[in-house]
């Protein structure tokens, strides 16, 4: 049997240049199988959706043009990934759900609980086996 790894690819999904930063250079902890692919709003990671192989989305709630739970509507037209939503508003998790989040994550989020939550959506260090 041959061993692999798959890169894993996690959308990245926040209108704040340094916080995204902050959230991307976390997510490059997780290994090196995982890359990330980042949008500055809800339009921007919708076309990325439907035009490259995502295995988790990763998004703020409160941006303009399209809001985390707007854009999680729209993912949930065209499928079923896994969609981890971070808000610093606690009234909006109900709704989250409702709408088909994974995961409701509240900020200020700390490193490891980010790479925990998104660790928990992906297969284990994105393994796969080969016959």
């Amino acid at each position: 049997m041959m061993e692999y790894t798959r890169t894993m690819r996690v959308l990245l999904v926040e209108d704040n240049a340094d916080v995204r930063g902050f959230f991307a250079r976390a997510l490059a902890y997780i290994g090196p199988h995982v890359k990330v692919l980042q949008a500055a709003n809800g339009r921007e990671a919708l076309d990325l959706l439907l035009s490259n192989q995502i295995d988790l989305v990763l998004s703020d709630q409160r941006m303009p043009r399209m809001t985390g739970i707007e854009l999680l509507v729209a993912v949930r037209l065209h499928s079923q990934v896994p969609f981890l939503l971070i808000s610093a508003e606690c009234a909006v998790e109900r709704t989250a759900y409702r709408a088909g989040a994974n995961e409701f994550l509240i900020k200020p989020i700390g490193l490891d609980a980010l790479r925990d939550a998104v660790a928990r959506h992906l297969p284990p260090l994105g393994r796969e086996y080969v016959g």
